[in-house]
């Protein structure tokens, strides 16, 4: 996770602190997916949860601001085909499976099945 991805995130977080910003549905699940990458330390923005399909165009705006250039989708929801196709109309490109990893709840590490999206 960069820097600049960093502080837009930090930014939003702070806005809502002081200020009472109100996050919309997709910067919501964004920032979310932001803190459980970080809790992964992995290296990748991974998506375990997208938002509803409506909020897709919402969500993928939020990222490409903060400066988001790949995600991988880790969601197992039964509207994973849909959010993949939502995410192919935002322009997001498909480039293949990978695997990240976890800590699993005793703190061992353990490879998670992902698909990786170019936000491009």
């Amino acid at each position: 996770m960069n820097e600049k991805i960093r502080n837009y995130f930090s930014g939003l977080a702070e806005q809502v602190k002081t200020s009472g910003k109100k996050l919309t549905y997709g910067e919501q699940e964004a920032y979310w997916n932001y803190r459980r990458s970080l809790e992964n330390d992995n290296g990748e923005f991974e998506c375990s949860e997208l938002p509803w399909a409506t909020d897709m165009s919402d969500f993928v705006d939020t990222l490409r601001k903060a400066g988001v250039k790949t995600i991988v989708v880790t969601e197992h929801s039964s509207a994973l085909m849909e959010n993949l196709h939502k995410l192919a109309v935002q322009g997001c490109t498909l480039d293949g499976l990978c695997t990240v990893i976890h800590q699993n709840i005793w703190g061992e590490p353990e490879n998670v099945y992902g698909i990786r999206f170019t936000l491009n």
